[in-house]
């Protein structure tokens, strides 16, 4: 499962093919299944439901793509009309009132950002601009080290949000090197958004597949939902299946999105707000909940700090992560969940 950062890349959608068809065949003797799939957030989005009439189907599938697009137009960071550019075209220390999607998620940013120990930052906009990964076609070398030390000079890396209460929520960013860029966690959201939009509208047994963010409702055919986590450096390949129950997520954020190569060493989109730079503690990272919001940026957050972010996301937690020698590390609640099937990594 491949997460959206940034402004959400069309690569995902190769890993959620293999990952809908690990879900539509997860039952021998399964009920009809339907599908319907949008390109929303940079991405397609998948949806699949069963037991339920084709035209009612449309009709939620519909309202949730709208949904996601709703998000999408609110948050893009080089939009010009998005109320995310709006927020970072603000002078630095002005309050800012929130609304909308920014109002939903900022708190919810913040609470991650703290509880790993900045490891997830929602406010990385200007060095990721400034490495060059907004969007396809992705640069042939990296930025210069002094453009890096610059910024987080400015504060890009620390932690430089605030939040207040004054009749309505308030923001401003502190220091001049941060702008917000929520692709760490937007897309986990938009999924979230779309799953509700689908239960008030009657379905009651679906996957939302937003490009390998997935959340599920009900079960298939009477058992869980079963997605597949793919091999990091074989996209043909998954290391294991877990078994998805009604309102689980689960999110994957790997080095393989966003990407260059450059002297014969990988740069990609997944900075470490500490160095500025592309972090060097995994190769991808997992991490299932009973929300796609914050799965998406803890698996941010354990790609950056690697399998020792286990003690900070918790042991209840299940989460995995194959670190840059391709070993796999487990916390004890995803060892109980992963049906390993790999032979070129061994099961941690």
């Amino acid at each position: 499962m491949i997460p959206s950062k940034g402004r959400f890349p069309r690569l995902r959608a190769f890993a959620a093919l293999l990952l809908a068809i690990l879900a539509l065949t997860a039952c021998d003797r399964a009920p009809e299944a339907r599908q319907d799939q949008a390109f929303v957030l940079g991405t397609l989005v998948e949806i699949t439901a069963v037991g339920m009439e084709k035209e009612a189907f449309h009709a939620a599938a519909g309202a949730a793509f709208r949904e996601m697009r709703r998000i999408h137009d609110a948050l893009g960071p080089t939009d010009e009309d998005s109320a995310l550019a709006a927020f970072n075209r603000a002078e630095r220390g002005e309050w800012t009132p929130l609304d909308g999607p920014l109002s939903a998620l900022l708190p919810r940013a913040l609470s991650v950002q703290r509880a790993s120990a900045n490891a997830f930052n929602p406010h990385l906009g200007r060095l990721v601009a400034l490495w060059g990964f907004r969007a396809p076609p992705f640069p042939e070398a990296p930025p210069a080290g002094e453009a890096v030390d610059a910024l987080l000079d400015q504060g890009a890396g620390d932690r430089a949000l605030a939040l207040r209460r004054h009749d309505a929520l308030l923001a401003r960013l502190t220091r001049p090197g941060a702008a917000l860029d929520l692709g760490g966690i937007a897309k986990g959201y938009a999924v979230d958004r779309a799953t509700a939009v689908l239960a008030a509208h009657g379905v009651e047994n679906a996957l939302i597949n937003a490009g390998g963010d997935l959340r599920a409702l009900g079960s298939h055919g009477g058992r869980p939902w079963r997605v597949g986590i793919r091999n990091p450096r074989d996209r043909d390949r998954v290391l294991a299946v877990v078994p998805l129950h009604d309102g689980e997520a689960i999110v994957t954020s790997g080095d393989y999105e966003r990407f260059f190569r450059h002297e014969g060493r990988r740069y990609h989109h997944l900075l470490d707000p500490a160095t500025g730079a592309p972090a060097r503690a995994a190769r991808q990272a997992t991490v299932l909940g009973p929300r796609a919001t914050e799965a998406d940026a803890w698996s941010t957050a354990l790609f950056v700090a690697g399998a020792p972010g286990f003690q900070r996301l918790g042991k209840e937690q299940p989460a995995l992560v194959i670190d840059t020698a391709g070993k796999a590390h487990a916390s004890p609640a995803m060892k109980a969940r992963l049906d390993w099937r790999s032979e070129e990594v061994a099961a941690p």
